[in-house]
């Protein structure tokens, strides 16, 4: 008998969106469109193309394990010190270093429910203790009441804003009176994997908290953990990345695993950052995306969570038995888990939009 730590019993594997390539070969399907991952649907840069093109040749090599360049590209970027950013193999790689570090041994977690899912997978494959804070009926978060519900055995608090897969966000003011009244011993995550579509909407920069761009708010333990799955559309790649203190980056680094961050996934990133003409582009078209479904939604009676994010989770009857309706017409969406009777779509281009829209009216009639 193989013998393993008990608490393991508790943690269930992550289950990501169907690929289009699995669809196609259970369901012998041509036309898919996946709308299942949050993934960007107008691809990436063309200069992050270019750039993998020349870099292409060097797969032979191991990667700079400490992503020289595109740390100095990030802390410019960003206007923080280069030893303030840990990168990680996708900001699940970086959630993970920190559950490692501060959480294993039984130590306690804090998150709103319906929070991102790799928070609880991460806290329990540690051996920590995972403790949920219920949202508001309208899927709010009240920050006063997480704030309250921290004890003396609470380590670290998760936030993930915008949250996957509601959509929701708090707006700076609330955050700021949040952090000012966090306990010193505890470490803040803010989960900032979809800022770029969110930033221009009153939610916080949380890194201006690690910046101390406002006297008034004290310095707190803060990690703030980005991506450039979503607006940059390096999805495929994994790349990532958390900024806080140099002492909080030291404990963290030492947990990191070498060459975790890949050549190309690099030499993407460095390049992804110098376009934010494509990122303004991509969050422009998500707004008009959102649009579009919105009206969508409301033609068809249907009642969805206004999103923050480039996804809507919306509320439909049978949400299982629909799922699995819009998989077999060639349309991938995902259950918003922990929610009954939610599916949750992500933002595509506006022929995809469209024919999600269509498919979905088709399937509601049929049910």
């Amino acid at each position: 008998m193989i013998e393993y730590p008990e608490y393991l019993n508790e943690v269930q594997p992550y289950k990501p969106g169907k690929p289009i390539e699995e669809v196609q070969r259970e369901l012998g399907l041509k036309e898919i469109i996946k709308l299942a991952s949050n993934e960007n649907p107008f691809g990436c840069s063309l200069f992050v193309k270019k750039a993998i093109e020349r870099e292409v040749v060097h797969i032979n090599r191991y990667p700079d394990g400490g992503s020289y360049y595109l740390r100095e590209e990030l802390s410019k970027f960003l206007s923080v010190d280069p030893d303030q950013i840990i990168f990680g193999n996708g900001s699940n790689d970086v959630i993970d270093i920190i559950a490692r570090a501060f959480l294993s041994g039984g130590k306690e977690a804090v998150a709103f429910e319906g929070s991102f899912v790799v928070y609880k997978l991460v806290t329990k494959a540690v051996g920590g203790i995972y403790r949920e804070v219920p949202l508001e009926c309208d899927f709010s978060r009240n920050l006063d009441r997480l704030l309250n519900s921290i004890t003396d055995k609470t380590k670290v608090v998760f936030i993930d804003n915008p949250c996957n897969p509601t959509g929701f966000a708090n707006k700076k003011e609330e955050f700021n009176n949040f952090v000012k009244n966090l306990p010193d011993h505890v470490i803040l995550v803010l989960d900032e994997a979809y800022f770029e579509y969110a930033k221009d909407h009153g939610v916080p920069d949380g890194i201006n908290y690690i910046r101390r761009i406002n006297p008034e708010i004290p310095e707190k333990n803060i990690i703030v953990v980005r991506t450039f799955s979503k607006a940059y559309g390096l999805a495929g790649l994994r790349i990532g990345y958390g900024i806080a203190k140099k002492e909080i980056i030291n404990i963290l680094e030492k947990l990191r695993q070498p060459f975790n961050t890949n050549l190309l996934a690099q030499t993407a990133a460095v390049e992804a950052l110098k376009d934010q003409t494509f990122v303004k582009f991509s969050v422009t078209e998500n707004e008009k995306g959102k649009q579009q479904l919105y009206e969508g939604f409301e033609a068809l009676g249907i009642h969805f969570v206004p999103s923050y994010g480039n996804f809507i989770m919306f509320e439909i009857k049978n949400s299982n038995e629909l799922y699995e309706k819009l998989l077999k017409k060639g349309v991938i969406v995902r259950p918003a888990f922990g929610f009954d009777n939610y599916l949750r779509v992500s933002i595509g281009r506006p022929e995809e939009n469209e024919r999600f829209l269509k498919t979905l009216k088709e399937v509601i009639s049929v049910c």
